[in-house]
């Protein structure tokens, strides 16, 4: 053994387990750790490593490769399986140092080779710079912590927005999947005091937490406004400058909302893909497409495009849905389109229409996730 002693920063609080069928270089190596400062436990062979593995939980292992029995490169395949998820260096211990053992050693799970004899100045470094690798996890693992109860706390908020407002009513039938763990995708329904009805269909840009930020000024204000029955036109100007006082450039949100009324009613779109108004036999009647800018981007409001007005007959509904669901890829790279959509709307009764394109859309994936969150809402008229 050669090399000068060195003290690592925080080596109390590391425990290594040693693993080597002979006493006296089991006994050298676990001398050394402890001069160092760390906590050792030691195993005389792999089986035994892998049991004080499950009773020590160490922070990091030192293994010998030639043993009898289980030996080390077996070990080390049953304890890298073991720490699964979790961080465990495998620091393998070998007097054989040509570059095939090395290799062997690095494919079995090891993280790095030490030569026999072992240096104690090359020991001592390698030990601590896993103290510090190990205590840089044990911070991210902090921040990961506080990091999931700040979005819990977020999502909490979000979900409060949406459902604590939404009116339920059988005459609608949607749904939202996301990408992230957060949407900016929203629906929302709500019944004007009049008894007028409704319905919002928003997709923010972007993804995750952000998105689903942009989208809360839109319910706020269309909450508020449906809730006293006002016109669209009022509603959209009002969430166009309430997106343009709070949301930075380059952020906005594609919208569709319709406001209903016995037999008749008024539809905007602006940025949304097609809303498709059909007949009770599921075929489309009309294609509301988008004439107005989405939200957030027009500074005046002038080119917000105007509604349109709608008088349906028994048994007729629309259809609201992002671009997310168009745009969904098989494995091929083909997109759920227009086509596949209209096909499985035609293909169900009335109240399985939404679940008929749910499943037409899984059974495109098969399995694969969208690349942008989905939404989808489908309205009985009468």
């Amino acid at each position: 053994m050669t090399g000068a002693h060195a003290s690592p920063a925080d080596a109390a609080v590391l425990t290594v387990l040693v693993v080597d069928d002979a006493l006296v270089g089991r006994a050298t190596v676990g001398a050394l750790v402890r001069r160092l400062g760390y906590r050792c436990v030691e195993a005389s062979d792999g089986a035994s490593a892998i049991r004080l593995f499950h009773e020590t939980r160490p922070d990091v292992v030192l293994m010998d490769v030639m043993m009898p029995g289980i030996d080390g490169l077996s070990a080390t395949r049953e304890l890298r399986r073991l720490s699964t998820g979790t961080w465990l260096p495998i620091l393998l211990l070998s007097a054989r140092s040509d570059d095939a053992d090395m290799l062997e050693g690095l494919e079995a799970g090891a993280d790095d080779y030490l030569t026999k004899p072992i240096n104690f100045s090359i020991l001592a470094a390698k030990l601590a710079a896993c103290a510090r690798q190990r205590d840089m996890v044990a911070c991210m693992a902090r921040f990961r912590a506080e990091q999931e109860e700040e979005i819990e706390f977020a999502r909490h908020v979000i979900e409060r927005q949406v459902q604590g407002k939404m009116d339920p009513d059988p005459r609608v039938r949607h749904s939202v999947t996301p990408t992230a763990q957060f949407s900016g995708d929203i629906v929302a329904v709500s019944r004007a005091d009049s008894e007028g009805r409704y319905a919002l269909l928003a997709d923010a840009t972007g993804h995750g937490l952000s998105a689903a930020i942009s989208v809360l000024p839109v319910l706020q204000v269309f909450f508020g406004m449906a809730q006293k029955g006002l016109a669209l036109s009022l509603m959209i100007r009002e969430i166009n400058r309430h997106l343009l006082s709070t949301l930075p450039v380059g952020r906005f949100v594609a919208a569709a909302m319709v406001r209903l009324e016995d037999g008749h009613g008024e539809i905007w779109v602006g940025g949304t893909p097609d809303v498709l108004w059909l007949d009770a036999a599921g075929a489309v009647r009309q294609r509301f497409v988008s004439d107005g800018l989405p939200l957030g981007i027009d500074c005046d409001g002038t080119l917000a495009g105007e509604t349109r007005a709608l008088r349906w007959s028994p048994g007729d509904q629309l259809v609201f849905c992002s671009d997310g669901l168009l745009e969904a890829r098989d494995a091929a790279g083909t997109p759920f389109g227009s086509a596949r959509l209209e096909h499985a709307l035609r293909s169900g009764d009335a109240p399985g229409r939404h679940e008929a394109v749910r499943s037409a859309l899984s059974v495109h994936l098969n399995g694969a996730l969208a690349h942008d969150d989905v939404s989808l809402m489908v309205i009985d008229l009468d």
